[in-house]
Order: C-alpha cells, then sequence, then structure tokens
C-alpha cells in the first residue's frame, strides 16, 4: 500500500517530507509545479504558502523553479509572456524567491497508443515538487495532482487534442429527448427541442468537457474518441513516468470549479488540511475520500461528473495505486 502523510499544520511540512525519499532529491534544481490562477480567480495556491514549501525544500538542500505551462483557451496565461505577467500580478515570483519557468513547447511521449506533448522541462526533468490545489472541476470532477500534470504538463496543442477526443458523438436512434444534455452543458453548447424532438449542437460554442456524455441516460452521446479522465491519466503518466516525484496536495479553498476559472466560487467543503504521497493516484485519492467525508459526494453533486473515474483510469494503465495507508502527523 502507498504512504499519504496527512497533516493540517503546514509546519508538519518537513516531517512529512522526511517519510519519502528526500534524499534523492538533494543538490538539485528541479521543477516545482502548480498552478499560479487565473485572472480575477481567488483560490489558487498563495504565494506566502509557496515561499513555506520552497524554505522547507531549501532546507533540503533541494532548489526549484515555479513551473506550469500555457493554457489551450484565450487569456493571459495563452502565451509564456502573458503568463509571466499573471503571475506577477499574484506574487510570482517575488513573494516566493524563485524565477517562474513556463513552457509552450513540448516533447512526444507515447501512453496507450496516443502521443501527448509534455512540457520540455518536465521531460528533461529526474527529479519533480508538485503542489496541487485541490478543489472541483466542471470537465474532470476534481482537480488534483492526475490533473496537475494531465492537463497543466503538456503543450497547449495536446490539452486542445484532449478536449477534441471528447466531445459528443450523437446517436439520433437512441435519443429520447429529455434535455438532460442541455441542463449540465456548462457552455450552452447543447439546445434540446423536447415537443419537436429536435437536438441541436454548437460546435464552436462546445469546449469538449465530456459533462454531457457522462450525465446521457440513453446512450445517445458518446466520445469521439476517449473520456477526458482517461487522456488526464494518460497524459500525467507521460509526464511523470520514470521520474521521482513527491506531491503535496492542498485541500483548502475547495471551490465549485477549477483554479483556471475568473469565479470558480463558492467555496464548498471547509478546509481539511494537506497530503503528501510519491503516488499521485494515492493522494487525489486520499484526497476525495476526506472530502467525502466532510461533504459526502460534493464534487459529482456539483459538477455532474464523477472524480473517481481518474482514479480508476490512473489504476488501470499503472500511473500509481489507489490502494493507500493514511499517515497522520
Amino acid at each position: 500500500m502507498k504512504k499519504v502523510v496527512f497533516f493540517t499544520d503546514e509546519n508538519k511540512l518537513k516531517d512529512a517530507l522526511n517519510i519519502f525519499n528526500i534524499e534523492s532529491f538533494k543538490g538539485k534544481i528541479i521543477p516545482f509545479k502548480l498552478h499560479m490562477g487565473e485572472l480575477r480567480n481567488k483560490f489558487f495556491v498563495k504565494p506566502s504558502f509557496v515561499r513555506h514549501v520552497v524554505d522547507v525544500l531549501k532546507s533540503f538542500n533541494i532548489d526549484v523553479f515555479l513551473f506550469d505551462t500555457t493554457v489551450a483557451y484565450s487569456g493571459l496565461r495563452s502565451t509564456k509572456r502573458g503568463y509571466e505577467k499573471l503571475a506577477r500580478i499574484h506574487g510570482f515570483p517575488q513573494k516566493v524567491g524563485c524565477k517562474v519557468v513556463i513552457d509552450d513547447t513540448g516533447v512526444p511521449v507515447k501512453v496507450e497508443g496516443k502521443e501527448y506533448e509534455v512540457a520540455e522541462h518536465l521531460f528533461n526533468a529526474t527529479h519533480i515538487f508538485a503542489l496541487s490545489h485541490v478543489k472541483g472541476h466542471i470537465a474532470a470532477g476534481m482537480g488534483g495532482a492526475i490533473k496537475n500534470f494531465g492537463m497543466g504538463g503538456v503543450t497547449r496543442e495536446t490539452k486542445r487534442r484532449m478536449h477534441n477526443w471528447c466531445k459528443p458523438m450523437y446517436i439520433r436512434d437512441n435519443c429520447v429527448f429529455c434535455g438532460i444534455c442541455t441542463e449540465v452543458c456548462p457552455f450552452d453548447a447543447i439546445h434540446v427541442k423536447k415537443d419537436k424532438k429536435l437536438w441541436g449542437w454548437d460546435e464552436k460554442a462546445c469546449f469538449g468537457c465530456g459533462v454531457c456524455v457522462e450525465n446521457c441516460g440513453s446512450d445517445a452521446l458518446q466520445y469521439v474518441d476517449v473520456d477526458l479522465q482517461y487522456s488526464l491519466a494518460c497524459a500525467a503518466k507521460a509526464c511523470v513516468q520514470g521520474k521521482k516525484v513527491i506531491y503535496l496536495n492542498e485541500l483548502k479553498r475547495i471551490a465549485k470549479k477549477c483554479d483556471c476559472h475568473p469565479s470558480a466560487g463558492p467555496v464548498i467543503c471547509p478546509d481539511i488540511g494537506y497530503l503528501v504521497s510519491d503516488d499521485p493516484v494515492a493522494v487525489d485519492k486520499a484526497s476525495l475520500d476526506l472530502i467525502n467525508k466532510v461533504k459526502p459526494d460534493v464534487f459529482e453533486k456539483e459538477n455532474k461528473v464523477d472524480p473517481y473515474k481518474q482514479i480508476k483510469y490512473g489504476e488501470e494503465i499503472g500511473l500509481g495505486s489507489s490502494s493507500y495507508r493514511l499517515i497522520e502527523i
């Protein structure tokens, strides 16, 4: 069983890291993978906490640079220069004390028959530290360590392909025109006229989240290619396989939507604490289990997506294990 360490006092981070093979990180300069927030988002990891984590890593003689990738949608984070500007707006790097590196190019890595372009700095790294803010997500139910790499560790072009793979394919003969797909679509891309038995889809408005397919009870909608949560697990594996990675999940300011969303609120679960592991599947499974003890099935209720699917897929493809032993310190 994989070890997952749980604590509520951030000052116990050093003790938590000592439980894992932190010795192998000493003397290295490594990527510190995190999401530095979208403009107007209030819930992303705070520079003050990142500074604390960086200081703890430095106490082990580990040097880091803050790292992320450009995004597939329009906005400041769609370019390297824009993301660097946004990082400064949010207090990175000036409040943390280390540089910010943003990648927009990658190296193709094949996982389960598909190619994912892994960001160059991740591809070239032997050791990585990941800080993931656990929160809801409109397409994956929850965003944690798997999402941090599965979407955040690959190029903009790969992100777009992943979303295109899970766009809906309509099978009219199965459709009962119930309208559920319209109700759950976050982008208002589907329109159903029940009385006239008409189903319409705006491809330009569709971002490829797969929520409509997830909630169709009549098998009238199928993925063009594959479930987004499956490709997230595959992309995460492409980023971290063969590397030594330590994952820190922050279970605070747990909002309904992702840190990519300008208005991600409301907060849907009270603060819980922090988890550390060297297994991304185990740390995300433990995160979900702890949240569900406080607010049962809150992500699925709010976002209409089962977040445990990414755990199942991650285990199936060998990304990690869902079996863990929780160690409280």
